[in-house]
């Protein structure tokens, strides 16, 4: 055969492929195909076609190889290299893919199709920016290619114009309203922007359209889960893994939902899951600490923290997290360093900086001037940034008129600042001033139901912004606002930096002052805050007779004998929470049974549910000379156990440096004395706050020697213990502190002489 023979008929087999491809038949292409290549292997057009036959029948490496033999040989044909980009983007050689579309697009600037693909690649390789141009080029030319408009919207959400990516995701739906991608891609921006209730309907389109869709039952499962439906969360959640078994993301979120359902032995073993798929998972671990916190299993916890920073050192989240569970085991000067790093990471982490600010109440070697310089620069890197209300405020004429006076708290319920708080509400004068609650509260108990039957008015604020709750404040014509936090969890301080109301007040939740600007008044005593401090404050001061009062909402158990007349030596005790447990705390308490022979210390915390942590407080006593055999401890109780257990102790100690504000007053009820050491801040004089509204300065120390003398000298002498058991609380109900009524009067007074300065400003 001569060669022109040979060439016609190589022809004649290429049409004849062609025919076969043309008609989807790729088997029967293939193989004549590779019959020309076998007699021609440098034939262009058969590389290059069985190349094409490849990437349909779903081989995208073959493909490859073909297109890239066929472009050696002409590198000049726009098609081989579009076939050969598509290939190339098939295995996630993106790269490679754009430089191969853009060959093509240089061949042929009319293959239009080509900007579309081209804007994929660029969002695979995250250039948003040009990606975005590519599909504006590909719209342009043809304007109905709803899987265009798709992908364009899911660049905007990168780009982070959500309501930009809204449009095009309509777009889509109004080219293909049966397209379920779209459907989920809508939703899934919906709610980034808060919308849940409205993200719902399109997830339910995307499953009705593709009920095997596992990633649209899983966003699904998100927005109900933040709607606070956990339950059905939960079951879009197992859809999701049912259909994708092996995604480590949706076992990470079903462990969120069943966490939310209190149900945390299930929520740790989804955790676990999620991390037997994928171990370098932050947030699994994460979450997985959260919950080992929950289950009280402490060392666990940090090593959870800890994988999360091994993986990811800079991950805001751990560092924030950690930094909780280190000051609830007592360990200040780690939280602090973790909230630190947490709020370099994030200038704007408003809970991360809130958490150092209380943390530093916590801390030896903090002063007023040091606390106050934090709250400063608090104040001036998040909340001196925020817009302030429109004023609304004027002199009315009358300062003897009835008065607004609202409280914004998330602890309307059982909690030991509402026991301080409660009064303000249950004994206002309605008279003179109408109450308005300002709830955050989530889990509401019988103490809410008290409180909401004595307030004017109650809104519950949860699902409200900052900027939200100061405008309702504002609608509400508030006078006077008190925050009942702090820098507390569940604190609404950047609603009082927008200044809603024309005077507003810190009391109860923290008593070291907020460093807000736009906060008047901090509830106070002289002892608390003494007069040659008040200058470092943002705050002025409303002196009380005692910055706290004290109310039960049940009766509590009269206090009984004192343990010591038994014969067993005294026992002292402390209920304070184990964050108060300060290493200087613990060696102080150590030297005061070393100075009381036959006495022992009795310790209340939930933490004592850890065997490792129980580990570690005897190891620091030990170290300190105290065996643990002088050492009781007791875990959680209801609130009557509680109390009971006050009956087994003589005396209480009060930490340091952050003393016992509530906790000084529920012994003192049960007729224990307290021992207490003034300090350099106002949280270290909590206990001095109360001890001297009663009169009983003899309690509070001024030195640790004087602690240990004081407290061992106590100890001594078992005829006043008695004499204390059966007159304290007599003596509390004597005064403000135990007089609730008598001390709201006192409370509204101040409420009342703010108000005539405001008015005569």
């Amino acid at each position: 055969m001569n060669p022109s023979d040979n060439s016609d008929h190589l022809k004649a087999l290429l049409q004849q492929a062609l025919a076969q491809h043309r008609q989807g038949r790729l088997a029967e292409a293939k193989a004549i195909y590779e019959s020309i290549l076998q007699a021609s292997p440098g034939h262009f057009e058969a590389l290059h076609l069985l190349g094409a036959v490849a990437l349909q029948a779903g081989n995208p490496e073959a493909a490859i190889g073909l297109m890239q033999r066929a472009v050696a040989i002409n590198p000049n044909v726009a098609a081989v290299q579009y076939n050969l980009g598509v290939a190339l983007r098939d295995v996630k050689r993106s790269q490679e893919a754009l430089a191969a579309f853009d060959r093509a697009l240089a061949l042929n600037p009319t293959l239009v199709a080509i900007h579309s693909l081209r804007g994929d690649v660029l969002l695979d390789l995250r250039r948003f920016t040009e990606a975005l141009a590519s599909y504006d080029k590909a719209i342009a030319h043809d304007p109905k290619q709803a899987e265009t408009h798709n992908n364009r919207g899911a660049v905007l959400v990168e780009l982070k114009r959500p309501d930009d990516a809204l449009l095009s995701y309509g777009t889509a739906l109004a080219l293909e309203p049966d397209n379920p991608r779209a459907h989920n891609n809508y939703g899934v921006v919906l709610a980034g922007l808060a919308r849940f209730e409205e993200a719902l309907p399109h997830y339910d389109r995307a499953l009705a359209l593709d009920p095997r869709d596992a990633d649209a039952h899983n966003n699904r499962g998100s927005a109900l889960l933040d709607l606070k439906r956990p339950g059905e969360a939960l079951a879009s959640y197992e859809r999701a893994i049912g259909l994708s078994p092996q995604s480590a993301a949706f076992y990470y979120n079903r462990g969120k939902a069943l966490t939310e359902l209190a149900r945390q032995d299930e929520a740790l073993q989804s955790y676990d899951k999620a991390l037997s798929l994928q171990s370098d998972y932050p947030a699994a671990h994460i979450n997985r600490g959260n919950t080992l916190v929950k289950l009280r299993r402490f060392d666990e916890a940090r090593i959870s923290f800890r994988a999360a920073l091994a993986l990811d050192p800079d991950n805001v989240e751990a560092h924030y997290n950690f930094g909780k569970l280190l000051f609830d085991l007592g360990e200040g000067e780690e939280a602090r360093a973790h909230y630190a790093r947490a709020v370099t990471l994030r200038p704007d982490f408003f809970d991360a900086h809130a958490n150092l600010i209380f943390t530093l109440n916590f801390l030896p070697g903090e002063t007023t001037a040091s606390q106050q310089a934090h709250r400063k620069n608090w104040n001036d890197a998040i909340a001196a940034n925020l817009k302030p209300a429109a004023a609304t405020w004027a002199p009315r004429g009358d300062d003897q008129r009835k008065l607004r006076i609202g409280y914004v708290s998330a602890h309307f319920r059982h909690q030991a600042a509402t026991y301080a708080f409660a009064p303000a509400i249950l004994h206002h004068d309605r008279d003179a001033f109408e109450v308005f609650c300002y709830s955050d509260t989530v889990r509401e108990d019988d103490v809410t139901a008290l409180l909401k039957t004595a307030a004017t008015v109650w809104r519950p604020t949860k699902a409200l912004s900052d900027e939200q709750l100061a405008a309702q404040i504002q609608a509400d014509k508030i006078d006077i606002l008190v925050d009942c936090v702090g820098h507390m969890k569940g604190n609404r301080l950047l609603t009082f930096a927008r200044k809603p109301a024309p005077i507003q007040i810190t009391g109860w939740g923290e008593p070291t002052g907020t460093g807000l600007a736009t906060m008047d008044y901090l509830l106070a005593d002289p002892v608390l805050v003494p007069p040659a401090e008040r200058s470092l404050l943002s705050e002025a001061v409303i002196d009380l007779p005692c910055f706290l009062t004290y109310w039960s909402p049940d009766e509590l158990p009269a206090p009984g004998p004192a343990p010591a007349l038994a014969g067993r030596g005294v026992t002292f005790g402390s209920f304070n929470r184990a964050s108060k447990l300060t290493a200087p705390t613990l060696e102080l308490w150590a030297n005061v049974l070393r100075a009381t022979p036959g006495s022992r210390l009795l310790l209340k915390s939930p933490n004592w549910a850890d065997p490792a942590e129980i580990a570690r407080l005897m190891a620091r006593m030990k170290s300190h000379g105290v065996g643990e055999e002088r050492i009781t401890l007791i875990g959680e109780t209801t609130r009557a156990e509680h109390f009971h257990a006050y009956t087994s102790v003589d005396i209480c100690l009060d930490p340091l440096p952050h003393s016992g504000g509530m906790t000084t007053i529920d012994a003192l009820w049960m007729g224990l004395p307290v021992i207490t050491l003034r300090g350099a801040t106002p949280s270290s004089r909590l206990a001095a706050s109360v001890l001297t509204a009663l009169d009983l300065n003899a309690w509070i120390a001024e030195s640790p020697a004087a602690y240990v003398r004081q407290a061992s000298a106590l100890a001594a002498d078992l005829e006043r213990l008695s004499e204390f058991r059966r007159t304290l609380r007599a003596r509390l109900q004597d005064t403000p502190v135990g007089d609730n009524r008598r001390y709201v009067r006192i409370l509204e007074d101040r409420y009342r002489a703010a108000w005539q300065a405001k008015q005569s400003a």
